[in-house]
């Protein structure tokens, strides 16, 4: 599982670095075929997020399997690391096959017009749109004998901790601070690459840059806000 997520990041690094160089040579005068690049990125990207969500699939449909008589398969403690295991590939497979689509559907959106890339994108994209759904009602189905809140009840992150015991407790909110470290640094460097293309290219990109340093304050002043001492 991490060997494949190293080379979905390495390949989406790549698209982004070969886009951003494309781009840039067009803007000072290059001979580089963009719109033809940008066509291949929106057919490689929808390709790769049909497998995430095909192999997701295949996933749910096992661990489901599994769940209606998991004693034919292994013991009762094996079983609740199994499923526990299972469950975070399951999101991790839909996320990534629900954003690649939503990229591969923006591209030919937003750069060029190609009626079958619009068809074929958008046909992946319903699909992990519909697989995402599918996944958010997962936990329930694995842990019935547990009483535990679905995404779209009403303050659904306190109902999940009280749910939650204090190791599991724990797990979440050390993956949850190391996630929110991370997406500052990765909206403080998107910034900074947004202005070296601007600067390069002369395409101004001032509007991503707003959004993106507002996203950044945001999201600092919510988490601050909530662990100040009340």
């Amino acid at each position: 599982m991490k060997k494949t997520l190293k080379i979905v990041l390495y390949l989406i690094i790549g698209a982004a670095v070969g886009l951003l160089v494309s781009s840039t040579a067009r803007s000072i005068g290059g001979d580089v075929s963009t719109d033809r690049f940008y066509m291949w990125v929106s057919i490689i990207t929808a390709i790769v997020a049909a497998l995430f969500i095909i192999l997701g699939v295949f996933q749910y449909r096992r661990v489901l399997s599994v769940a209606k008589d998991y004693l034919k398969y292994m013991d009762e403690d094996s079983y609740d690391k199994y499923r526990y295991n299972k469950h975070n590939e399951i999101q991790i497979y839909s996320i990534i096959g629900f954003v690649l689509s939503l990229v591969s559907l923006a591209i030919p959106l937003i750069t060029y017009y190609n009626l079958p890339v619009i068809l074929f994108s958008s046909t992946v994209y319903i699909m992990s749109l519909i697989f995402l759904i599918k996944t958010t009602r997962l936990v329930s189905k694995l842990y019935p004998e547990r009483n535990l809140p679905q995404p779209s009840d009403k303050n659904y992150t306190d109902k999940l901790l009280l749910a939650s015991d204090e190791g599991e407790r724990h797990i979440m909110t050390t993956a949850l601070y190391k996630t929110f470290s991370l997406t500052q640094v990765g909206i403080f460097v998107g910034i900074l690459i947004l202005i070296a293309y601007s600067m390069l290219t002369g395409e101004s990109q001032i509007f991503s840059i707003i959004v993106l340093g507002l996203l950044m304050i945001v999201s600092n002043m919510k988490y601050y806000s909530e662990i100040k001492e009340k």
